[in-house]
């Protein structure tokens, strides 16, 4: 399931155009502006707390991709002064890849990469001090999905770990200010013309289904997308950290979820589907 997923994964960013490559010019305009984010955000007064406290800092990028995130906030860190571990986490290898030839150039040093799956990061047998989960990342989990999520990277943080989400609020920006679009085009340039049309809702999980077609080429792929507002993904971290902030960056309604102090919940409790998503007798 987990290799479906990644193919499934890999081939929705492709299509969209997503920015993944280090090495493209986008890809270094997003690093760097990554770097100098982290740098704004790390004075807030939880990180400063974390740091101040540490001569080295554990960082766990997940769902990392090409590494981008976690090597900018490695970078930041390291800015600073302080020695970094960098591990990075995602479902698909040949990201990981990416990400490990990156960590080489950009920190001088190599990252510790795992395919793994985010709602699972406990059965990774790994520690950190600080999270990351960048790239707003989150439309990928359904309710259900963030609630594993959040319990798992809780539990693998000390008791005064810090938890990053880069997040934006999708429905003032979508439902609001846009509209839901049954048809939307998600990318137009010289070589591809890609629309993505609502195929339907599945009202259990609270999952959105659409059909992405690139009309240049014929290839198509269904994806699913939970539209996650910052409220709810802020109260959703609420329950497994005693306290979240929000530090807001190119607008009002973008910007870093600040976790911290994991509860203590163990993430084994929600390894089974309660009896709303399970089939009917």
């Amino acid at each position: 399931m987990s290799r479906e997923l990644a193919e499934r994964l890999d081939k929705v960013l492709g299509l969209m155009g997503w920015v993944e490559d280090p090495w493209s010019a986008e890809g270094r305009r997003r690093l760097e502006k990554g770097i100098e984010d982290f740098a704004k955000l790390l004075e807030h007064p939880w990180l400063r707390q974390l740091t101040g406290s540490r001569r080295s800092v554990r960082v766990l990028d997940v769902c990392g991709g090409t590494g981008i995130g976690g090597v900018a906030l490695a970078k930041a860190l390291k800015n600073r002064g302080i020695d970094v571990s960098l591990t990075i986490v995602d479902l698909r290898p040949g990201a990981l890849e990416k990400a490990e030839k990156l960590a080489r150039l950009e920190l001088g040093g190599n990252a510790r990469t795992l395919v793994g799956d985010a709602r699972e990061l406990h059965r990774l047998s790994l520690e950190a001090d600080l999270a990351l989960l960048y790239g707003y990342s989150t439309p990928h989990f359904s309710p259900w999905d963030m609630v594993r999520f959040a319990s798992s990277v809780a539990s693998i943080l000390p008791s005064d770990g810090v938890l990053l989400v880069e997040e934006t609020d999708r429905i003032y920006n979508i439902f609001y200010r846009a509209g839901y679009k049954q048809i939307l085009a998600e990318r137009v340039d010289d070589e591809h013309t890609v629309l993505s049309l609502h195929s339907s809702y599945d009202v259990k999980r609270g999952m959105f289904k659409r059909m992405l077609v690139d009309l240049s080429s014929g290839e198509r792929v269904g994806f699913e997308v939970h539209f996650w507002g910052l409220a709810d993904t802020a109260a959703m971290l609420w329950a497994f950290f005693e306290d979240v902030d929000l530090v807001q960056t190119a607008s009002p309604t973008t910007g870093f979820l600040v976790a911290r102090r994991p509860r203590g919940i163990d993430p084994e409790q929600y390894r089974g589907d309660p009896a709303v998503l399970r089939p009917s007798p």
